[in-house]
């Protein structure tokens, strides 16, 4: 039986998954998704390359599974954000309060160091059904306001998330950027509506 670093194999496998996962995302932020292979990831993770092939069939197979498991991390951050608002006002404040503090951890370098990489057709199913589910509390703001053009309106809100997201890696105070974005959002929806935002 192989030597065994934790109480038992399931968590000692756990732990090596995740030192896997973790040496790979520091590949990518630090040359980009092409630097992740096999050997590098092993290396990183201080593991023989016939170890992380145990976890990971390919290189490919790694990239999609820190894909995945961010965009995870993501869908929960706005749930858990949004969980208790009710009001369109306060849906768009905790959606950008959650962009502009998922950014501050770095969460969305990785997906801008891995935009491009092929994913299997089964991973970007999985991705576009989840992109529907984190834009669902910007979808039903946009419901309860009745704006025409929802899909428009949408778009120039995806505009916005990324600016918010941009200022935020580059310094600015997430929760000043946040406001100023939802701020923003809202004044404009108003002008699509001629409705009250909140």
């Amino acid at each position: 039986m192989p030597k065994i670093s934790e109480p038992t194999v399931a968590e000692h496998r756990a732990k090596q998954r995740a030192a896997i996962l973790r040496a790979a995302e520091e590949i990518a932020l630090e040359g980009g998704a092409r630097g992740v292979t096999l050997a590098a990831v092993a290396a990183r993770a201080g593991l023989a390359r016939p170890s992380v092939y145990a976890y990971f069939p390919s290189a490919d197979a790694v990239l999609a599974t820190l894909v995945l498991e961010g965009f995870d991390r993501w869908r929960a951050a706005l749930e858990q954000a949004s969980g208790t608002a009710r009001t369109p006002d306060e849906r768009v404040h905790a959606y950008f309060l959650a962009v502009a503090r998922s950014a501050a951890a770095g969460n969305h370098r990785l997906a801008a160091a891995l935009t491009g990489v092929q994913l299997p057709d089964e991973v970007r199913t999985s991705l576009l059904a989840g992109h529907r589910q984190t834009a669902a509390p910007l979808v039903t703001v946009l419901r309860d306001l009745h704006v025409t053009e929802p899909e428009d309106a949408l778009a120039l809100m995806q505009t916005v998330v990324n600016h918010c997201i941009a200022r935020v890696e580059a310094g600015r105070a997430p929760a000043a950027e946040a406001r100023r974005a939802a701020d923003f959002t809202l004044g404009g929806l108003e002008r699509l509506t001629g409705a009250p935002s909140a």
